[in-house]
């Protein structure tokens, strides 16, 4: 409880300083703002949308520009440019957008350098979120400060609405803790689950889960059995003791609130040691098709077997809607199907990219909705952008999208938590969003 509460300190004094200057909207600076004002009329030899981000293409945050929002900002990109570029009324023409990404190494003070840079420096015309809700926080304040818009991606956490209170040019996108653990506790009632046992990582997003599924549980009457912090750096963690340790607990549900790198190795454990509880909750990393092959590895045991009734965030599949079956069908033509998508990008090496069926769906929102706000408004002004997308409605992958007080509404999300059954990720949440009955209590691990 004591590193718990010091890692929220250290944090709260982190964001308190970043948000200076973020207290009110900002104001149309010509010599800032990105996109053209009254003042300054725009630049009829324009060739192109700039869209500038920081992203971790290094470091442990690696993998989610590799899998998550990586893969769709560099297909879109294709995908518009392909078709001539984005037409903006006021400089009369398509423009296609130029990518102009920076790697933040995986180090927050590295991303606000580079962010202050996109903005102050270059003046890019459209800004791209960075990697983890730890990085959305501290680059929300900059984005405010010099007139941008920002739509998030890899991140989540309740106290964005803090964030979002001073910095209303920033919007939430994901699903995460206010939307998703309402959802398990109805389906632990209706299967009969009445204690836990959590690991969570020791920053923003895993103090964040935590404590909103303590205060959740407890109001339902669900044990929490024990809640055990760790770090991001892997060494130092012995996976051995705290999956020994929530056996001896007797929880029926496990749940890791951590990321793939502390995940992988977490249900890694529980195979080779033979735990199996009610419910396996994997947070991060649990709705990618790579963690098939992850777990499977050289075992001889089937992907799809290996993670046969595990549990994760998210969720969504073809049959959700017919929107999402036709987002998955631009994503594998692009990519190819079946997990052996190569990513686009020469960076980062013959990266494989696997559906996500958590983020993935979340993230496509993004630019279908900056592309209909800058058609609609006929400019690259960041503030007209931002008032067009707090005040209307849209239509994404996800179906009718809107936002409420900058956050993606929880109606337009297909689902809350998903579960793995022959080899699909079927929305298991209570009510009309599932698509397949829950399998409780989770089949044992497949054995070759």
């Amino acid at each position: 409880m004591l590193k718990r509460t010091l890692s929220l300190v250290l944090a709260a004094l982190f964001i308190a300083a970043a948000l200076a200057g973020c207290n009110k909207p900002s104001s149309n600076d010509p010599n800032s703002t990105p996109g053209g004002t009254d003042a300054t009329p725009p630049d009829p030899g324009k060739q192109s949308i700039v869209i500038g981000g920081v992203r971790s293409q290094s470091g442990p945050l690696a993998i989610f520009d590799q899998t998550a929002f990586g893969p769709l900002y560099r297909m879109w990109a294709d995908e518009v440019n392909a078709d001539g570029g984005i037409y903006v009324e006021e400089y009369g023409k398509k423009l296609p957008v130029e990518l102009k990404i920076y790697d933040d190494k995986s180090d927050v003070q590295t991303m606000t350098q580079l962010y202050e840079q996109l903005c102050l420096e270059e003046q890019v015309d459209i800004l791209l979120p960075p990697v983890s809700t730890a990085a959305l926080f501290a680059a929300a304040p900059i984005a405010q400060k010099y007139g941008y818009l920002l739509l998030s991606a890899e991140g989540g956490a309740t106290s964005l609405k803090e964030q979002i209170e001073v910095c209303p040019n920033f919007f939430s996108v994901l699903s995460f803790s206010d939307t998703q653990v309402p959802d398990l506790v109805t389906l632990c009632e209706e299967q009969g689950i009445t204690s836990a046992y959590i690991v969570y990582i020791e920053d923003l997003h895993g103090t964040e889960y935590f404590t909103a599924t303590e205060n959740a549980f407890a109001a339902a009457g669900i044990e929490i059995k024990a809640g055990k912090p760790i770090p991001l750096d892997t060494t130092t963690t012995d996976f051995n003791a705290i999956i020994n340790d929530a056996r001896a607990s007797g929880a029926q549900l496990f749940a890791t609130y951590v990321y793939p790198d502390q995940a992988i190795p977490l249900a890694a454990t529980a195979i080779a040691l033979e735990y199996n509880p009610d419910i396996y909750l994997m947070g991060s990393g649990g709705s990618f098709d790579f963690i098939k092959g992850a777990l499977a590895g050289g075992s001889g045991v089937s992907p799809d077997d290996m993670v046969e009734g595990m549990m994760a965030w998210g969720a969504w599949n073809g049959r959700s809607a017919p929107e999402a079956q036709a987002f998955l069908d631009k994503f594998d033509a692009y990519f190819g199907p079946d997990g052996q998508n190569i990513l686009n990008n020469p960076d980062a090496g013959d990266k494989e990219v696997y559906h996500d069926w958590w983020g993935h769906i979340c993230y496509q929102t993004v630019f279908e909705i900056i592309q209909e706000a800058i058609e609609k408004t006929g400019t690259l002004d960041n503030q007209k952008l931002v008032d067009y997308i707090a005040n209307n409605h849209f239509q994404t992958s996800l179906g009718d999208t809107w936002f409420e007080n900058n956050m993606l509404a929880a109606e337009c999300y297909y689902g809350s938590v998903g579960q793995w059954q022959n080899g699909e990720f079927e929305v298991v949440d209570v009510g009309s969003r599932r698509t397949a009955d829950p399998i409780v209590p989770k089949p044992a691990w497949a054995k070759p």
